[in-house]
């Protein structure tokens, strides 16, 4: 099959690699469409990847076949294949703690191959139905948006509250779409690309700054009484805005770092203490077992029309160009490799 393989930073190319073959508990997957995240290009340039990975833990496609202890998959069955799974054997896991297992199955990021390939082996615990009115597409976008949702969740909103959204990629714009939905107020989107913070309009920012332009503490204190915003949250993953998001919010107010830094950020512990901030740390879709599909259910009953985020459509062959040009400011949000 033809894989995406990486080699180094900012090296990827395009292989015939070997079929892979489910084992007992596991499902092979013919992958449909898979999203190219903003920590995949994290790990691209910063090589914290084994040589030989192949990368891609947003993924749908059918059922291909099923290992010899899996009941209740068919070959043709639509799923989407979750980035992660609990591995059910160490302490957390046994104690009912699944959300704090000391040794998460992860595609993509060097634990087992991802989806930058034709096709990919999940445990079946990784699979989740894709309903009739939910589209491949549409489907690879579950864990951004989830992504997006457990890191309002984790926050303690509450309607009224004023929150910054630093970013806007797919997460970024989801989390405005749905902190508007909440009735949070005022929304302020931080994003100096013109296409993205056009977007992050159309989703429901109440305001869009671009911090190339203007002072962004300056706007943000106007816009919040002279305080600044209650909530921030962090979706860029580089050191300079998670940084600037601790000065940013108001004394007292609740930071939420959702961007993957790969890069080490420098603080003064001090400055926390003295505005008595908290800060939170989210990844992922949440804590209980059911939250994808929850997150999948939000998708089918279009309270988020998850489409609007896509952007491109390229072949396995285009991935190491793409992967270039996102590193450059442009007006790109989501690209789906589809097959």
């Amino acid at each position: 099959m033809k894989a995406v393989v990486f080699k180094g930073p900012r090296e990827l190319t395009v292989e015939n690699v070997p079929d892979p073959v489910a084992g007992p508990h596991e499902v092979l997957v013919k992958v449909k469409d898979s999203g190219i995240c903003g920590s995949d290009l994290h790990f691209y340039t910063s090589g914290l990847l084994p040589p030989g990975s192949i990368m891609g833990h947003e993924a749908t496609g059918t059922v291909a076949s099923v290992g010899s202890a899996v009941t209740g998959w068919k070959e043709g069955d639509q799923v989407w294949v979750s980035p992660y799974t609990a591995c059910g054997q160490c302490s957390a896991c046994l104690d009912g703690n699944p959300d704090a297992c000391e040794n998460f199955l992860v595609i993509g990021i060097g634990v087992l191959p991802g989806a930058f390939a034709e096709y990919i082996k999940v445990p079946a615990t990784m699979l989740v139905p894709l309903p009739d009115n939910v589209g491949m597409r549409e489907g690879t976008l579950v864990d951004p948006l989830g992504c997006a949702h457990y890191a309002a969740e984790l926050s303690g909103i509450a309607p009224g509250q004023s929150a910054l959204v630093m970013g806007a990629g797919p997460i970024g714009l989801f989390l405005v779409q749905y902190l508007d939905s909440l009735g949070m107020g005022p929304v302020i989107l931080s994003e100096p690309v013109a296409g993205r913070a056009a977007l992050g309009k159309e989703f429901g920012a109440d305001f869009v700054i671009n911090p190339f332009e203007v002072g962004i503490e300056e706007a943000c204190r106007k816009l919040t009484g002279g305080v600044g915003p209650e909530i921030v949250f962090e979706c860029v993953g580089i050191p300079e805005t998670v940084h600037d998001s601790v000065m940013l919010v108001r004394n007292k107010g609740k930071v939420v770092w959702v961007g993957v830094c790969m890069e080490q950020v420098t603080f003064l512990p001090s400055f926390w203490g003295l505005k008595k901030i908290s800060i939170h740390f989210s990844l992922g879709m949440g804590e209980e077992p059911d939250d994808s599909e929850r997150h999948l259910e939000f998708i089918q009953d279009k309270h988020a029309d998850v489409g609007k985020v896509i952007t491109e459509l390229i072949s396995i062959e285009e991935v190491p160009d793409a992967f270039e040009r996102l590193l450059k400011p442009n007006d790109e949000v989501k690209i789906l490799i589809e097959f």
